[in-house]
């Protein structure tokens, strides 16, 4: 059993409703609270592309699914995958948490796992399933774009 779990941000809509890649996110979330006794759940994500925080519509949900409120942490500042995992490295610290699930889809598994290891986090990384309503060929399209776009940023001189 690891301390925590840290899911990723992404956009909600712009109703305010969990997206289907945020809700594949959460679920996994909550599959590992419940089945594998993570501790704490740390939710990561500001109000990035619309007026909704990422991290407080996760909570909302995440509550709905059974996860108490107080073993839920929100992060709300990050605008990146690079500042999920930098608020979260300070977030484990605060809390004394060790050890962390990565949760996030697996096209964005890649860039997940070079931020965590830039902030030397102890941690697993867990692709959530495919979001329900998207294709097989978005997904494997996704897969091809993260690394090209990584490469992209880190050509531009972004670490």
């Amino acid at each position: 059993m690891l301390d925590c779990a840290i899911v990723c941000g992404y956009p909600a809509n712009d109703d305010g409703t969990i997206s289907y890649i945020l809700q594949s996110r959460i679920d996994k979330a909550v599959e590992l609270y419940k089945q594998q006794g993570v501790g704490y759940i740390i939710v990561s994500g500001g109000a990035v592309y619309n007026q909704y925080c990422e991290a407080e519509v996760m909570k909302e949900y995440a509550v709905k699914r059974g996860v108490p409120k107080e073993k839920i942490i929100v992060e709300n500042q990050a605008q990146s995958t690079y500042h999920n995992m930098m608020y979260a490295d300070e977030l484990m610290k605060q809390y004394h948490l060790k050890t962390c699930y990565v949760i996030t889809n697996s096209w964005h598994v890649i860039k997940a796992k070079y931020y965590a290891k830039k902030f030397h986090l102890n941690f697993q990384m867990v692709a959530c399933s495919k979001p329900q309503h998207m294709s097989y060929f978005k997904v494997i399209c996704l897969h091809i774009y993260m690394p090209l776009q990584m490469l992209k940023m880190r050509l531009k001189g972004y670490k």
